[in-house]
Order: structure tokens, then sequence, then C-alpha cells
């Protein structure tokens, strides 16, 4: 692309970016004359822009580093106003607190001052500054969607799209650090597949906050939102545990780091989850208890092969095993679904022994595959007992 070409094309970026924020302006204008359909009609003009500019034009890859900077700046503070006029909207008008989109928005504008500070950091140090990645992407236009839904009003999908913006918001925030602080001379780039697994780590705290949003012990009284969130969540974690060894494979990016890696974050998204289900009666202490055993049994003896030089592989019962957690703990949120429940009678008067039976035979298969485990590493125990 000549000169000329990118001078039109950035052009053209900013003409839609002015477009954008006046849109914006006008959303802010309409929230507080009451004109909340007309808003909407805006934050989706707003929204096909967003996806225009980010996706089509790509203006990012060819815009000169400060006006991007600035660009980005005021596109993220007028998404903060938005948020604000909605919240304060509610609160002076209805007298209601959405707690959540007031997170939200703090959220967001504390991400926007730290990006903005970090960035004018970069280019005063003559580096490059970075584009924005898939996830900042996401986020922008997931942020969008919010308004959209909270101007709308509609009940049932407000909390989702919040949540998703924030998890979003802190993948985005989260990899942009990553990139800042990572030294590109003596460390290798983390790969996609690595990347990925990471995520179910980072994202596991979340899982706690979803489970226990609304402060009480008992599952069963959440929303149907937040307990929809909660199961999308551990759909999550089962297709990123696929994807990372699939891409990984695919990709040819095997690495040491990702075959320690991957059982440990399964282990840690899911012995999460199974202390959740202690707090909610869903599971004895017991069960749990044996689950941590084999689970700590296992990465001792992974420790003791390494003293040796040995990678110790997954084994069959161990996928087994992972998958079976899985599809458990997918059935128990499932189950504990409202609309499930009405349509289901049986399952809701039954309901208080459903879920331990279930962790029963999670913890039987569990224990079965440690020893399988031990059982084919007698080599490595024979050199320490």
């Amino acid at each position: 692309m000549n000169e000329n070409e990118s001078a039109a094309l950035r052009f053209r970026g900013r003409v839609w970016n002015i477009v954008q924020f006046l849109l914006l302006i006008a959303t802010i204008c309409f929230i507080w004359t009451g004109m909340l359909r007309t808003a909407t009609a805006c934050t989706l003009c707003v929204l096909i822009i967003g996806w225009i500019k980010l996706y089509k034009l790509k203006t990012q890859e060819i815009e000169k580093p400060y006006y991007r900077l600035w660009l980005n700046f005021v596109d993220g503070l007028l998404s903060v106003s938005v948020l604000g006029s909605i919240f304060l909207y509610d609160k002076v008008k209805n007298n209601d607190v959405e707690i959540l989109l007031g997170v939200g928005s703090i959220v967001l504008f504390l991400r926007l001052l730290a990006h903005t500070i970090f960035s004018l950091a970069i280019l005063r140090e003559g580096k490059t500054l970075v584009r924005r990645g898939n996830w900042g992407k996401l986020a922008n236009l997931s942020i969008i969607i919010t308004m959209g839904v909270y101007l709308l009003g509609v009940e049932h999908y407000k909390q989702v799209c919040m949540v998703s913006s924030l998890l979003l918001m802190g993948a985005a925030s989260i990899a942009f650090l990553y990139w800042y602080y990572r030294d590109v001379e003596h460390r290798k780039p983390l790969s996609i597949a690595s990347q990925i697994t990471m995520s179910r780590i980072i994202l596991t705290p979340f899982f706690l906050w979803i489970f226990f949003y609304d402060g009480d012990l008992n599952y069963s009284n959440n929303t149907f939102a937040l307990k929809l969130i909660a199961l999308l969540m551990v759909l999550g974690f089962m297709l990123t545990d696929f994807l990372d060894g699939y891409l990984a494979r695919k990709m040819g990016e095997v690495s040491t780091l990702g075959k320690y890696l991957d059982p440990f974050s399964d282990k840690i998204s899911n012995m999460t989850i199974f202390l959740s289900f202690i707090a909610t009666g869903y599971a004895p202490v017991w069960m749990v208890a044996l689950i941590y055993f084999r689970e700590a049994s296992v990465e001792t003896l992974r420790t003791l092969a390494a003293a040796e030089n040995v990678i110790m592989p997954a084994r069959r019962s161990g996928k087994w095993k992972t998958a079976l957690q899985g599809i458990g703990i997918v059935t128990i949120l499932t189950g504990a679904l409202d609309p499930i429940q009405k349509a289901i009678p049986a399952l809701a008067e039954s309901w208080a022994t459903i879920p331990p039976i279930i962790m029963g035979v999670i913890t039987a298969i569990t224990i079965l595959s440690g020893v399988d485990y031990f059982l084919s590493s007698k080599h490595i125990l024979k050199k320490y007992v």
C-alpha cells in the first residue's frame, strides 16, 4: 500500500470515528431526554461502525500512533459516559441502582486510563504501539452490545452481557500487560495454545464471583442469568481444554510448558468448582478431599518424574477422568437451571440427592485414575522407595 492509499484510508477511518463520536454524544442526549428507543438505534449504528473500523477498514494498522491513541481515548471516554448516563438515569428517574452496571462503568474507565498511560509511556520510549488484539476488539463490541441491552431493558440479558464485557476487558488487559512487560529479546512469545490454557486459570476467580455473586452460599437462589453464565463458563473451560491440545499439535507448538500447564489449569478450575459445590451443599467435604488427595498425589509423582528428567505423559484414564469431571459439573449446573427444574418436576423434588450422587461417581473415577497412574509409574517410584 503506497502513501496515497494509506492517507486515503486514514481519512476514511477518521471520518467514521467522527460519525461514531457524534452518535455516542447523541446517545447520551437521548438517554437524558427519555428517548431510550432512539438511543438504542444510535447504539446499533455505533456497533456497525465499530465492526467496520475494526474488521473492514483496519485503520489501526496504518493510523499514526498518537492519532490512534487519542482517538481510542475519546472513544473509550464516550463509552464510559454512555454507561454512566444509563446508570445515573435509572437512579434519578426510576430510583433503581444497577450495581453491576456501576461496576462495569468504573472498570471500563480504569482500563481506559491505564491503557492510555501505558501507551503514552510506550510512545515516549520510541517503541511501536501495539495493535488492538482480538480480545480488545471483542471487548469493545461487547461493551456496545451491553449498552443496547441496558437501554432496551432486557432483564434476562443485562447481567450476561455485562459480565461478558467484564471478562473480555479483563482478558484484553492481561494480553496487553503481557505484551508490555515481555522482554522479546530473552523470552519466547507465549504460544496461542498456552494462552488458551492460561485463560482457564485467569477466568477461574470470575467463576467464583459469578457462583457467589448474590452473597448467598445457596446456589439455587441465584438468578437464571447468573446460573447460565456459570454454565457457559464451564462449557468454555471444557472447550479450551480441547482447543489448547488440538492447536498445539496442529501448529507444531507442543512445549514442555504446555505439558505441565494443561493439567495444572484443569486442576485449578475443577477444584475451584468442587469447593464451590461444597459451600452450596452439592458435594460432601470427604469427596472433594479424596479428589484433592488424588490430584496432589499425581502432581507429586510428576515432580519425582521431572527430577529424573522424565516427562510423565497424560494417561488415557486421566483424560477420561477430566472428561467425566467436566460432564458431571455441566450436568449439575444444567440441572440447577430454573427452566429445567420447572420442566421436570421429578428433578426438582429429588434435586437434593442428585448432585451428591454425581459427585460420588466423579470421586470414584478420579481415585481409579490415580491408581492407574501409580501402577504405570512403578519404575519411577522404585528409585525413591
